[in-house]
């Protein structure tokens, strides 16, 4: 069995110029760097990263002057 080839940003974007596949790379790059450190800070503050929904209203604030508002209108 022959093992599985990775998928590249040209496999994704065939018809990408150079420069562009370098734009997408990085961009793909800073995007993964974001997620790391989102589940770094959730690790941290001990959140269970195989929970399914990290979502849920259970979650607060860990800044405590952050005022966190429901962005439901209300019916006047």
């Amino acid at each position: 069995m022959e093992p599985t080839k990775p998928i590249t940003i040209r496999d994704i974007y065939p018809h990408f110029t150079k420069d562009q596949l370098e734009e997408a790379e990085a961009n793909l790059e800073r995007y993964l760097a974001v997620i790391m450190r989102i589940a770094e800070r959730l690790r941290s503050e001990g959140y269970d990263l195989a929970a399914p929904d990290l979502t849920g209203p259970q979650m607060h604030a860990s800044i405590s002057d952050v005022k966190v508002e429901s962005h439901q209108e209300s019916n006047h």
